[in-house]
């Protein structure tokens, strides 16, 4: 015979508890549903039938009660473990949940699971979504923030002090290139950025004093143009930003902090620093145009070396190695299409 089971009921109508019993109904020989007794405020007998359609499991979490929600706002909880004989949909998978988070080992595997995934999430499906839309993005979808970005970097640098037939003869050499899109060329005094160039997602190519005269010849220049082309042809500024704005994203669904995520892009974009896959992409781009031009990819090559030579392996924030510890892979990669 299935025994009656004293649990705590809440009717629905004071918030107060009634210590009840619930009895097994049969029907055919089967459980059906149950019938709760109890004692209402002025100690009057009370009963109700429910079937097991009306009921919602709710397992014990953390030490609080089995308890079981009712269609009509009523609640059971359960001193211990709910009877075999009430019908409970999802009870064995609850169950189950349960006697995992009581177990460190497979708290600790939960961990070890949560944490690969959101490395993975970080490493791989972040930086393959923001290059799938990247690459599908219209060309003007993010113009605006590139020009903000620019005036980012126009704010950081100074005019050129080069003479303005130096800069013109710069501005020649990358016309020299089958560049689409077609980029503005700026010529800038470095100052905080030192000998660098970059390339900004509003088709601008921003390239300083001090690189200039650290490699003082043109096809080095040249290749540092088709370079920072290269950047732009395989929209890798507009990629990091997304990327960056999609871990902001994440960051925002943790913290709740909504901070102004939008108003920092034009700044993401202006100090985008690009992945080591991204700038062999950029030096390949480069390779290309210079043997099309029937110059020697050592040229690149050359550049690396004197950026080496200039700033050793402690490159600052805004070198133009500075994301790029393996630099002898890309000074190798241009080498082997120099022979």
């Amino acid at each position: 015979m299935k025994q009656a089971v004293t649990v705590r009921y809440f009717d629905g109508q004071i918030s107060k508890a009634h210590t009840a019993q619930i009895h097994p109904v049969f029907y055919q020989g089967q459980a059906d549903g149950f019938m709760v007794v109890w004692r209402d405020a002025d100690n009057a007998h009370q009963e109700k039938r429910y079937f097991a359609k009306d009921c919602e499991y709710l397992p014990s979490v953390d030490n609080s009660p089995h308890a079981i929600m009712l269609f009509d706002g009523a609640r059971i909880e359960f001193l211990s473990a709910p009877p075999d004989w009430i019908e409970l949909q999802h009870r064995s998978l609850f169950d189950n949940i349960t006697k995992m988070e009581n177990r460190w080992a497979w708290i600790g595997t939960g961990l070890v699971i949560l944490c690969v995934f959101v490395f993975g999430l970080f490493r791989f499906g972040i930086p393959m979504a923001a290059h799938h839309i990247a690459q599908r993005l219209p060309s003007d979808a993010l113009m605006e923030a590139g020009n903000h970005a620019e005036e980012y970097v126009l704010e950081m640098t100074k005019p050129s002090t080069l003479p303005k037939a130096r800069q013109d003869e710069i501005k020649a050499l990358y016309d020299k290139l089958d560049a689409n899109p077609q980029a503005k060329i700026i010529v800038r005094s470095g100052g905080d950025i030192g000998a660098n160039a970059l390339a900004i997602p509003n088709n601008t190519i921003v390239i300083t004093d001090e690189l200039i005269k650290l490699s003082g010849d043109n096809h080095e220049i040249l290749a540092v143009l088709a370079h920072e082309q290269g950047h732009l042809v395989h929209r890798h500024s507009l990629e990091q930003a997304i990327s960056s704005l999609g871990i902001g994203v994440l960051v925002v669904i943790i913290t709740g902090d909504t901070s102004d995520i939008l108003l920092a892009l034009p700044t993401v974009l202006a100090t985008t620093q690009y992945s080591q896959k991204a700038e062999m992409e950029a030096d390949k781009y480069a390779i290309d145009e210079l043997q099309r031009l029937g110059i020697s990819p050592i040229h690149l090559a050359n550049f690396f070396r004197k950026l080496q030579k200039e700033h050793g392996e402690g490159h600052g924030h805004w070198s133009i190695l500075s994301t790029h510890p393996d630099t002898n892979k890309r000074i190798e990669q241009a080498e082997q299409h120099s022979q």
